[in-house]
């Protein structure tokens, strides 16, 4: 079972099981696609033997070995271009015809040690220690994917070694067979341990494709649950302005009644209404642009715009509330010398975004300034203000949509007026900085492209 392809993203995670399958499948198929190099190493290994012995055994024996070596070969060859062919391997069966075939090449390898060598010769003994000792280390990589077939191939393989050795009448029998069996023991060590490495890097691997199922599967979710927030922002902000359109509309006719005078009492109430009205659809419409920007339906509409008529159209938006708290506004006496290439209406709201912010957080008496400058092709726009300013750990969260930093403050709205004034910003091809200082206030700049020529 395989879950890599292009419909990857599509599958459910894989169970415990599963994956032990998976790696499993996995092993069996990286021990054919060995096959070919296992088949080459035992060919000329066979070749290699048969030519130094040939001066000690007979030569009919060596030819019989090798053409039984080489059938297996054929065997294995054809096992080969079955498991290829075959749409989709029962890994079961391939399994076991694998180790059947590794046994087998194996079986008639140690045979050569009893039957191929001459006896009492200890040259002949050395030549075919060193081929099989040889052949078995070169198959450490190619055989261990599968525990029971390396430890069964080099068992078969070194224990009539070793057991020949330690029975001959040689000086140095004892010594030889120790040596191999330190030697065979070292396979063992090496087979099982690559065994172990190569079964946790198919593990991991596999564990790394839930992981990117589970995730692909989460991002969905979650770009359903935003899409679904986008829409009922945007359906319930169309809906919010039609009875409030009516009762700001309402509060102004009563206002501008000229038949019943009204009380001061009356005149202060319908001012509060018309402020909280005021607030909350200046609140709706950041909604609104916000969900907008959100599902990719915002559109910029970018000309030259000169930045005193975009600080003209906000400042009475505000005056207001500048009046309210007593501020003090001071802008720049130039800026008619300033153009920007970005969307009117864009700037417009951010300019004011960043007023309102500016008279929200400012102490009563406080001061608010407007400057600008040019830089690089780019103009740079500051409002400052002398309020409380921000804290350098809440620098990060600044600009995180309906994030207050202090929720205890007496202050209204919701807390996206800056993140959305920063992807007004950025889809205008600019962005927007800020510098402030506790207890002493805070810089906004906002840098646009200078208008073109």
């Amino acid at each position: 079972m395989s879950v890599v392809g292009p419909d990857a993203s599509q599958l459910s995670p894989l169970s415990a099981s599963d994956i032990g399958e998976s790696v499993r499948f996995e092993k069996v198929r990286l021990l054919f696609r060995n096959i070919p190099t296992n088949i080459l190493a035992t060919l000329v290994g066979a070749l290699l033997f048969a030519y130094t012995q040939s001066n000690f055994v007979d030569h009919s024996s060596l030819v019989n070995w090798v053409i039984l070596l080489f059938t297996i070969a054929l065997a294995r060859v054809g096992s080969f271009v079955a498991y290829r062919i075959t749409a989709t391997p029962n890994k079961r069966i391939w399994e076991y015809v694998f180790v059947i075939g590794a046994i087998t090449t194996s079986t008639v390898w140690s045979s050569a040690t009893f039957f191929l060598t001459a006896e009492g010769n200890m040259t002949s003994q050395i030549l075919s220690a060193s081929i099989i000792m040889a052949l078995a280390a070169g198959s450490v990589s190619t055989l261990s994917y599968l525990r029971l077939t390396g430890i069964g191939f080099f068992t078969i393989l070194m224990l009539p070694l070793i057991l020949m050795t330690f029975l001959s009448n040689s000086e140095f029998s004892l010594h030889l067979a120790v040596v191999y069996l330190v030697f065979y023991l070292s396979l063992l060590i090496a087979s099982i341990r690559f065994n172990e490495y190569i079964t946790e890097s198919i593990t991991l691997r596999y564990a790394s494709i839930n992981d990117a199922i589970e995730i692909n599967s989460e991002k969905e979710k979650a770009e359903q649950a935003n899409a679904a927030k986008s829409i009922f922002l945007s359906s319930m902000s169309h809906e919010l302005r039609t009875p409030l359109n009516a009762i700001m509309g309402f509060t102004q006719i009563m206002k501008m009644n000229r038949t019943d005078k009204l009380t001061s009492d009356q005149t202060r109430n319908l001012d509060e209404i018309m402020s909280a009205s005021e607030s909350l659809l200046s609140l709706i419409d950041d909604i609104l642009d916000l969900s907008q920007i959100e599902s990719g339906e915002f559109s910029s509409e970018p000309a030259n715009i000169n930045v005193e008529e975009a600080i003209s159209g906000c400042i009475p938006l505000v005056g207001h509330k500048i009046e309210k708290k007593h501020l003090t506004l001071t802008t720049q006496t130039n800026f008619s010398d300033f153009s920007v290439y970005a969307d009117p209406a864009l700037l417009r709201k951010t300019l004011c975004n960043l007023l309102r912010n500016a008279i929200e957080y400012n102490h009563n008496a406080g001061s608010i300034s407007i400057t600008a400058e040019k830089l690089d092709g780019n103009v740079l726009i500051t409002i400052s203000d002398s309020g409380k300013g921000i804290a350098e750990e809440d620098m990060p969260q600044l600009f995180k949509p309906f994030k207050r930093l202090d929720p205890k403050n007496n202050v209204n709205g919701v807390g996206i007026g800056l993140s959305l004034s920063k992807q007004m910003v950025e889809t205008m091809g600019g962005h927007i900085t800020v510098k402030s200082t506790l207890g002493e206030g805070s810089r906004f700049t906002i840098s646009l492209p200078q208008a073109t020529s």
